[in-house]
């Protein structure tokens, strides 16, 4: 795996997981370019910008306060400057773990596009 695969995907899901917005933002802006696009199952339409990427992620967790993202080990696959990925989602105080996969295009060396898919919902 190329290491700035490896950083932005690791960035990534510091920023997915990061509830400090102003914080969050700065990686925001760090690892994702500024006309993003996010394709998410829950939302019809296409999330474009940082934004809209930091309005989805406040509503991701306030649905799903204390949990937190991690990448699933031996799951990151990548070429071409795409690289796909399994994650949970989830948090020692919630019995119910979420799982997906993400993946990603990376233009000059920033998160271009973002396509997730989330399993069905699952207690450990």
């Amino acid at each position: 795996m190329s290491s700035t695969i490896d950083q932005l995907i690791n960035k990534h899901i510091e920023i997915w997981s990061e509830t400090d917005s102003k914080k969050r933002r700065i990686k925001i802006q760090e690892a994702y370019t500024s006309n993003c696009r996010v394709f998410d199952p829950f939302f019809s339409e296409v999330i474009v910008g940082h934004d809209a990427l930091d309005n989805l992620i406040d509503e991701v967790q306030a649905k799903n306060p204390g949990k937190v993202f991690t990448v699933i080990p031996g799951t990151v696959d990548e070429h071409h400057d795409q690289a796909r990925f399994s994650w949970r989602y989830e948090s020692s105080e919630n019995p119910i773990v979420i799982t997906g996969q993400d993946f990603i295009a990376v233009e000059n060396g920033s998160i271009h596009s973002l396509t997730v898919f989330v399993d069905k919902p699952t207690s450990d």
